[in-house]
């Protein structure tokens, strides 16, 4: 199993919903190649799977890729079989942490209320995925849950924009998921593969200011 600095080296992952795999391949390199440090596939890709093992060989280990929208623990398997580093939920399902618990793969569970989160940790959650974040405050709401649970490793996503990412990592969240605001539709729509990679510059960019890289921001 990767530890989490591992399966997300600069605390980005690009979240892929789309009915074009074609596209969403194409789309999912140009964001990797413009800083995005990993991948999530949903299960509503078509061929989902295949995508995965198409992009392991194309990247090798040097972007790990997910999959994402996990509904039953069955998935596990099929993730695993793939080359998946990591399984997401969209909400709170013990069972499936159980199945990546076997399978030695890391588990992260959808959450969004306190007791949720709490639960998701008990649950065997390595990462707990808050969503969707941006409907309920965005940044405002990490910094509000960061005292009872400042130990807990979060995950944001849901709504996120390119300028919120500095917030969110500055409050230590450890992952901050990007789904309409790096795979806009108009970019999927028009294969306009240069915004996506421009996009996931943006984003690189805002985590090397959060951390405090010298000239991040002339860069």
């Amino acid at each position: 199993m990767l530890p989490i600095e591992k399966a997300f080296p600069n605390r980005l992952c690009g979240v892929l919903r789309t009915q074009d795999a074609e596209a969403g391949f194409q789309a999912c390199l140009a964001a990797m190649e413009g800083g995005i440090g990993s991948i999530e596939i949903t299960t509503t890709v078509p061929s989902c799977y295949d995508m995965i093992r198409g992009l392991r060989a194309s990247t090798g280990d040097s972007h790990p890729i997910g999959v994402g929208t996990v509904w039953d623990p069955g998935a596990v398997s099929e993730a695993k079989d793939a080359g998946a580093a990591f399984v997401v939920t969209p909400v709170l399902l013990p069972e499936v942490a159980v199945a990546c618990k076997e399978k030695d793969i890391l588990c992260v569970l959808g959450a969004l209320t306190p007791t949720e989160i709490y639960q998701a940790r008990l649950a065997g959650a390595k990462l707990v995925k808050v969503f969707p974040v941006g409907p309920v405050g965005g940044v405002e709401y990490i910094r509000a849950l960061g005292g009872p649970m400042g130990g807990v490793p979060l995950w944001v996503s849901g709504g996120v924009e390119i300028g919120q990412i500095r917030g969110f990592v500055d409050l230590g969240v450890k992952v901050v998921g990007l789904t309409d605001a790096l795979f806009s539709a108009s970019a999927m729509a028009n294969r306009d593969m240069e915004a996506i990679r421009a996009q996931a510059a943006r984003a690189a960019q805002e985590v090397l200011a959060a951390a405090g890289t010298p000239d991040a921001a002339r860069t």
